[in-house]
């Protein structure tokens, strides 16, 4: 497991035991999670991280779209 994923494991798991109820009032916005607590919810990614750091600095916290399925990012790099 990356070290990011351990560190925000509890928000992880806050994030997914809420999906549901998320998708069906806030579908297509963003969810703030710190935590084991639901911060707020947002119209963009943006206002979420904003709010994200005016609120914990640069302790660690979620932005989460809030969406049936996630779909998978990969980077490489290129050489």
């Amino acid at each position: 497991m990356t070290t990011w994923r351990m560190e925000l494991q509890a928000e992880l798991d806050v994030f997914e035991r809420l999906r549901l109820s998320l998708l069906d009032r806030a579908a297509g916005k963003y969810a703030l999670v710190k935590g084991s607590e639901l911060v707020n919810v947002f119209g963009s990614e943006v206002e979420a991280i904003r709010d994200g750091y005016r609120r914990f600095g640069n302790e660690a916290f979620l932005v989460k779209h809030i969406v049936e399925a996630d779909v998978p990012m990969i980077f490489t790099s290129l050489r």
